[in-house]
């Protein structure tokens, strides 16, 4: 790993990090406010106004919606808050390679005295600091400020969410990262990656009533992500935990191999 590059890669990146962090600040910060303004009958009426399948597009089907970890999968952690960190991401790393290499400065990068490996490394561990800044970001405005406002996570459930939000990022970005490597512009990665996640997204979605979209199940990235049911105190299923695992450090590995041996000009 080169830690000029690292810095280089930090200070190139600043203004995204910083905006991606200080909005998931807000956003926690605001629904965890929000929690003590709205009760359990006045989010069940409200619920019950909302079309089913706008129930399970939002807060999925897993949890029950009137607790505490449903209101936080409705309002923050479900689908809202998978767009948000899974679109920081995978911006993040479609620039590791694919859109330095389109703008012509990976080129430039690799004519200095530092090996493909290491400006691969140097990216990967850029993408894993930003994710650890974005899942703090995410989860800390909710055990910090949320004894004020009647919340309290405690410190199994946040560090089990922190834990579980990094991994998941980390399964994304490691995808992004890889096709990445690949290609030699940025707009391939970002549709192929956007495309999976929706294609998991939709399946999940439509699970109970089709069996093709069970197939996807045991490797749905979306549907091992229930929030709602580690904050009401459920157990994460172990499977979860190896796919997202997997698939990020897989992906990260292999995404380190293709660039160390593939053409840049």
């Amino acid at each position: 790993m080169s830690w000029t590059l690292l810095r280089g890669t930090l200070h190139q990146r600043r203004a995204s990090m910083f905006w991606f962090s200080l909005g998931l600040i807000v956003y926690a910060w605001f629904m965890t406010w929000f929690y003590q303004h709205m009760d359990a009958g006045q989010f069940a009426q409200l619920l019950q106004m909302w079309p089913p399948e706008l129930v399970a597009m939002f807060g999925g089907t897993e949890v029950s919606l009137v607790t505490l970890g449903g209101y936080f999968q409705v309002e923050y952690l479900g689908l809202m808050w998978l767009v948000i960190v899974s679109t920081a991401v995978v911006l993040f790393a479609v620039r590791a390679f694919a859109g330095e290499i389109a703008a012509g400065t990976m080129e430039l990068l690799l004519s200095q005295p530092i090996s493909r490996v290491r400006v691969a490394v140097t990216r990967v561990a850029v993408l894993i600091g930003y994710v650890l800044l974005l899942a703090a970001a995410s989860f800390g405005p909710i055990q910090i400020f949320g004894p004020t406002y009647g919340i309290h996570l405690g410190a199994g459930v946040f560090w089990t969410l922190l834990a579980f939000g990094v991994l998941y990022m980390l399964a994304v970005g490691g995808l992004a990262m890889l096709f990445s490597s690949i290609f030699r512009d940025g707009a391939g990665p970002s549709v192929i990656t956007a495309g999976i996640l929706l294609l998991f997204w939709i399946a999940d979605l439509v699970s109970s009533v089709s069996k093709v979209a069970r197939v996807l199940r045991p490797v749905n990235l979306i549907s091992y992500w229930q929030p709602g049911k580690i904050i009401n105190g459920d157990t994460v299923a172990a499977e979860a935990w190896w796919i997202y695992g997997a698939v990020g450090v897989a992906s990260l590995v292999a995404a380190v191999l293709v660039f160390s041996r593939r053409d840049v000009a």
